[in-house]
Parts: C-alpha cells; sequence; structure tokens
C-alpha cells in the first residue's frame, strides 16, 4: 500500500499542471494490485523438488519469503528499509537494487546484510556489513574491474568470519556459483521465478544461501 500512496502522491505532483492524475491513477492501481499478487504467490509456495528452493518475484516489498529444503521450511528472508522514501524510491525502474538491505532467518542463524551508506553517489562501489548475533562478522562488496567487464561477468566478494568467498555469474546466464580457494563449493540456478540452491551441508550454508540470494537482487538476476 505504501507504494500504491507513494507513486499516486509523485504522480499528483508531476501532472497536475497538465491534467492527467486520473490517467496516472488507473496505472498506478494496476502495479499496486500486481505487486499485491506477486507477493502472494511468493507466500503461497511450499517447496519444489528435494534440495534448497525458494520463489523471488516481488522484489521491493518488505514482505517475508520462504525457504525450503524439499517440502521443509528451513528459514526465510525479507528486505528492509531505512526510510519510507527509500521505499517508494526502489519502486522505479532501474533502481529497484539500491537501499538493498535483508534480514535472513536461516536454521536458528539470523543474519543481517546492511548496506553502507552514501556510496554510490560518488562512486560504483556498494558494500554490505554481515551481522550475526549482534555482532560485525563480514562483509559484501562489489568487484567492478576491466577484466570482469570484458568477460560479461557480475562479481561479489565476501568475507565471513575470516573465509574468503567470490560470488560470480555471466551475465547472460542465470547460474551463480560461489568459489573458495578457486573451487566451486555452491551454485544457484533461477527459472522464471523459482530460485534452486546446491549448497553443501556445511556450518556456513546459511550465509552462502543469503550471499547468493543478495547477489540476485543486487544484478537483477
Amino acid at each position: 500500500m505504501v507504494y500504491f500512496i507513494g507513486m499516486f502522491v509523485l504522480g499528483v505532483v508531476a501532472l497536475t499542471a497538465r491534467g492527467s492524475v486520473f490517467v496516472f491513477l488507473p496505472a498506478a492501481l494496476l502495479l499496486f494490485w500486481v505487486e499485491r499478487w506477486q507477493q502472494k504467490q511468493d507466500g503461497a509456495f511450499n517447496g519444489s523438488g528435494t534440495g534448497y528452493t525458494s520463489r523471488l518475484s516481488d522484489r521491493q516489498s518488505t514482505g517475508i519469503k520462504q525457504i525450503y529444503r524439499s517440502e521443509t521450511i528451513v528459514g526465510s528472508y525479507r528486505r528492509t528499509f531505512e526510510q519510507a522514501w527509500h521505499r517508494w524510491f526502489v519502486a522505479f525502474p532501474k533502481v529497484e537494487n539500491f537501499f538493498l538491505n535483508l534480514d535472513f532467518d536461516l536454521s536458528q542463524r539470523e543474519l543481517r546484510f546492511e548496506e553502507k551508506a552514501g556510496q554510490r553517489l560518488w562512486s560504483n562501489q556498494t558494500e554490505w556489513m554481515i551481522e550475526e548475533g549482534g555482532e560485525t562478522v563480514g562483509d559484501i562488496q562489489t568487484e567492478n574491474t576491466v577484466r570482469h567487464a570484458v568477460e560479461f561477468t557480475e562479481v561479489l566478494n565476501m568475507t565471513y568470519r575470516g573465509e574468503t568467498y567470490q560470488i560470480r555469474s555471466p551475465r547472460l546466464s542465470r547460474r551463480i556459483e560461489v568459489r573458495r580457494d578457486k573451487k566451486t563449493i555452491a551454485t544457484s540456478h533461477r527459472k522464471r521465478h523459482l530460485l534452486t540452491f546446491d549448497v553443501p551441508d556445511l556450518e556456513t550454508r546459511s550465509v552462502l544461501l543469503a550471499g547468493m540470494i543478495l547477489f540476485r537482487l543486487y544484478f537483477r538476476e
């Protein structure tokens, strides 16, 4: 509903002079309906297959999304915003990955990825702090290099409790892989709105799942 109100207010301000408010209102209502439908579809998802799965169609709201292993819920995640206007801002095309903070509850482990403020105003670097139990335990940052640009590859570097990981994907692929010491240890695929994950049953599986979900939201995969 916040999105609908924000879009309508912006439409009133921008279009009143032209007498087009009543043209904008149906469009705002339609977008609100689509968002609500996406949220309901995500909420109705109850697992698929035998591995780790989640459904991700609504990317802008704060709705809770579940993560399943087969048909058993193993965790959830949700997006959060520091300011109400951040929520309105990301409703516009091409900027839905701004102000990206995520809270995870995975296997009784609570993780928070909090984006450092202000970086995008003066550089193309984005960085998040990883918090667990109120403690800062790592960070994630984009890696923008000429080599990656030539290879059409998107990359995040993640450090978690002293271990370093690289999360990467070719821009023309829906496959994500997590590497440690140049070896692939986890992967994720997307088919429409269904996300699947192949993650080893290690102590770090929660942060690997969380890192790949952040990757999809940030790079709009």
